[in-house]
C-alpha cells in the first residue's frame, strides 16, 4: 500500500472518528435530558426507560467502533495498517474501503466468526485475535 492510499484511509478514519465523537456528545446530552422525573406516570417512565436503554446500546456500539478506529489509526502510525493481525497477510484494499478499521483479512474474520460467532467477534477484538491465531 502506498503513502497516498494510507493517507486516504487516515483521513477517512479521522472523519469517522469525529462523527462518532459528536454522536457520543449528543447522546450524553440526550441521556441527561432523560433523567427520571418523579411527576411522570408509569407509562411515561416506561418510555423514558426504553429510550435510555436504546441510547445506551447505540452509545456502546459507537464506543466500540471508536476504539476500533483508534486502533486502525495506531496501526497506521506504527506502519502495520492493512496487515491482518492474525495471519500477517495483506488485507485487500477493497475490504479496507468497506471496513477501514478492520484488523483481519476476510479469511481470518470468517474463521473467527465460525469459532466465536459474529456478534462476539465484533465486540471483543482481542479475544477474536486469539481465536483467529488458533484457527490458523
Amino acid at each position: 500500500m502506498n503513502e497516498f492510499e494510507i493517507d486516504r484511509f487516515r483521513r477517512k478514519l479521522e472523519a469517522q472518528r469525529v462523527e462518532l465523537v459528536r454522536f457520543l456528545q449528543r447522546s450524553d446530552r440526550e441521556a441527561q435530558s432523560l433523567e427520571p422525573d418523579s411527576t411522570l406516570d408509569d407509562a411515561d417512565r416506561c418510555v423514558v426507560s426504553t429510550s435510555r436503554e436504546s441510547l445506551f446500546e447505540r452509545s456502546s456500539q459507537c464506543r466500540m467502533q471508536l476504539r476500533l478506529i483508534e486502533g486502525a489509526v495506531q496501526r497506521i502510525d506504527e506502519g502495520c495498517f492493512g496487515v491482518c493481525v492474525a495471519c500477517a497477510e495483506d488485507i485487500p484494499s477493497r475490504r479496507l474501503d468497506a471496513v477501514p478499521w478492520t484488523q483481519f483479512c476476510l479469511e481470518c474474520q470468517e474463521a473467527i466468526e465460525d469459532k466465536v460467532g459474529s456478534s462476539l467477534s465484533a465486540r471483543i477484538p482481542a479475544m477474536a485475535s486469539t481465536f483467529a491465531k488458533r484457527a490458523g
